[in-house]
């Protein structure tokens, strides 16, 4: 076997010899699908920060940002896969963050905070809480905060109650939002 190939239990068989390639174009589908995941993930939670924003809840905006930044690096969610890539992707993500929470403080409201967004949001944090604790047991905190951002969120939407949530919901798919995607 060269250094290109390696055993693996693979969906087609138990120990055929794979390289590097087949295992990359076998795992592509489900790392494109995880990392839309993190997309609408980044999404919900700009949406949480506008109204954490409107509702002067101000304390929870940086962590918020910084959590959205570092998820779209984590995933490689750049457009160039270059440094120069990764340091837009991060400018993209953060502007795209400010440009939402400035938004909703100028107008005093946001858009509802809707039950998928909500929904995306928790699958998203529940999947960076995995990575982050399967790729390095030095990540822990990073994936505890995960879980506690989780909670805050559980905790928003069941004050928002159902009403609210179905309302965003409608509104959201009548019209275009607050640009909170990058």
């Amino acid at each position: 076997m060269n250094n290109t190939e390696k055993t693996a239990a693979t969906p087609q068989g138990a120990g055929k010899p794979y390289t590097v390639e087949e295992l990359l174009t076998l795992m592509g589908p489900e790392f494109q699908r995880q990392k839309d995941v993190m997309r609408q993930c980044i999404a919900g939670l700009t949406e949480y920060a506008a109204q954490l924003a409107v509702q002067g809840q101000e304390e929870q905006l940086p962590r918020l940002r910084r959590v959205c930044v570092e998820m779209a690096e984590f995933w490689g969610l750049a457009e160039e896969d270059t440094p120069e890539g990764v340091r837009n992707m991060a400018e993209q993500y953060g502007s795209a963050f400010d440009r939402a929470v400035s938004t909703a403080r100028g107008a005093g409201c946001a858009p509802g905070l809707g039950e998928q967004a909500v929904q995306n949001a928790l699958a998203g944090l529940e999947l960076y809480a995995r990575e982050l604790r399967a790729n390095d047991e030095g990540l822990e905190d990073w994936a505890v905060e995960c879980e506690i951002l989780a909670d805050d969120l559980e905790e928003f939407a069941a004050r928002s109650g159902p009403e609210e949530l179905e309302a965003a919901e409608q509104q959201a798919d009548s019209g275009p939002g607050m640009g909170m995607s990058p």
